[in-house]
């Protein structure tokens, strides 16, 4: 059985997409088959894995087509064993009907895409909008875990983390019982500023080792300047 990952913050601009394809690509190099999900209708996940529209069905008619066949709306990519199950602008409009039918239209994902994930794919990488919006709760309910990034020397990101951190622990209690917090992944770390060394030694305190990925990752600023992720 697959594992099922969602990427999740409250902030955008923390890394959560970048995360969610290099993610992808070094477990392919593994030799694992990694679906990524884009729940974002930013869609930025999408336009990395699928250069090319794929002109077909996304994320949109998972939601709308209780009938859809999983596998029509996922689609490979240039990256042997990585494959993306794109999203569509449209589906930003999709959250004001769904909330009328909560809470069960929280679990579509669950029910429409999980089994079919776990069966087909080592790893499902959910690459989730920046918010607690209706699609991230979405996703949570069909996760197994959640890495959180964190954009080290953010005050604002660590309120992301601990609002994001909340909602994990009231879903394992209300809806998934099975999720968990994997790790959190302090990305984007500079040592040079004070506000990154303290922001580390923060979340040091606060949170235990086996909660924070070892690797942290550095920032690029050169790269940082061009990217939009």
């Amino acid at each position: 059985m697959g594992n099922i990952i969602s990427i999740v913050n409250n902030k955008g601009g923390v890394g959560k997409t970048t995360v969610a394809v290099n993610l992808a690509h070094a477990l392919t190099r593994r030799g694992q088959r990694v679906l990524v999900i884009d729940m974002d209708s930013q869609c930025n996940a999408t336009s990395i894995l699928c250069a090319r529209d794929p002109g077909g069905d996304t994320l949109y008619e998972v939601f709308t087509e209780p009938e859809m066949n999983i596998g029509q709306c996922i689609y490979p990519t240039e990256y042997e064993k990585l494959f993306c199950l794109p999203n569509t602008n449209d589906t930003s409009a999709l959250e004001p009907p769904l909330l009328k039918t909560l809470p069960d239209s929280f679990e579509i994902i669950r029910r429409r895409i999980r089994d079919y994930a776990q069966l087909h794919y080592d790893f499902a990488l959910l690459d989730c909008p920046p918010n607690m919006g209706f699609f991230v709760v979405s996703a949570l309910h069909a996760s197994d875990f959640v890495i959180v990034p964190i954009w080290a020397g953010s005050a604002f990101s660590v309120e992301g983390l601990l609002k994001a951190v909340d909602l994990i622990n009231d879903i394992r209690a209300n809806g998934n019982a099975d999720l968990r917090f994997l790790r959190l992944l302090i990305n984007q770390v500079d040592r040079r500023t004070a506000m990154t060394r303290v922001s580390i030694d923060q979340l040091n305190k606060h949170f235990p080792a086996d909660q924070i990925f070892k690797t942290m990752i550095p920032g690029a600023v050169p790269l940082s300047r061009e990217s939009p992720f």
